[in-house]
């Protein structure tokens, strides 16, 4: 496990440098207990390089994946790379055009996806105008609202870009001091899901 996104503390994935994808070098947080629900990091967000990535449920004493990349998603590379070779987005700066994301993997999806956060679109019928089924996406954006990591379908129909991880409805895909951001969720204009965090793990 190499990072947790909780929306019982402070809004860290979030932050308006944009330190917790890109700087931060301190490990933070209970990083080595699953069922642990506050944001954490690990040295191995910036140092472990990996292959695929999965995502689980801090309520969940199996640790069962939610999402699981495959066909090489992270190519030996740390998340830290992985997520930062798209560009310098911290303090302000736009991480992608209207309607856009800037890249995706597959995914196969299990246990309790369906009633997570962050995961109302990920095989949902609406007629998606960016990302897709099965698919994890990085850096979104649709016209008011924007994810880091954007799961499933996304777009006019499919609640346009602010679900999954680390979501914003900032009128623009940039990090800032604004209040309607989530380090996971569903919409960046609704109360946070606070009754569990999301675990990222690497293999």
């Amino acid at each position: 496990m190499i990072a947790r996104f909780s929306n019982t503390d402070s809004k860290n994935w979030m932050k308006p440098d944009g330190s917790w994808w890109y700087d931060l070098e301190d490990q933070i947080g209970v990083y080595d207990d699953p069922l642990y629900n506050r944001d954490a990091i690990s040295a191995a967000f910036w140092l472990l390089k990996g292959t695929e990535f999965k995502v689980t449920r801090t309520d969940d004493v199996m640790h069962t994946a939610l999402l699981k990349t495959k066909g090489g998603c992270l190519q030996k590379k740390t998340f830290r790379s992985k997520i930062t070779g798209y560009g310098n987005f911290r303090n302000g700066a736009r991480w992608s055009a209207n309607y856009k994301c800037l890249d995706t993997c597959s995914v196969t999806f299990g246990g309790q996806y369906a009633s997570t956060a962050g995961f109302k679109y990920a095989l949902h019928s609406c007629s998606s105008d960016i990302g897709g089924a099965r698919r994890i996406n990085f850096w979104c954006n649709w016209r008011y609202d924007a994810s880091v990591m954007m799961i499933g379908k996304g777009g006019k129909n499919c609640g346009r870009a602010d679900h999954g991880l680390g979501v914003t409805e900032e009128n623009s895909p940039i990090f800032s001091t604004l209040s309607s951001r989530k380090d996971f969720g569903n919409d960046g204009r609704y109360a946070a899901i606070k009754a569990y965090g999301l675990n990222l793990w690497v293999r």
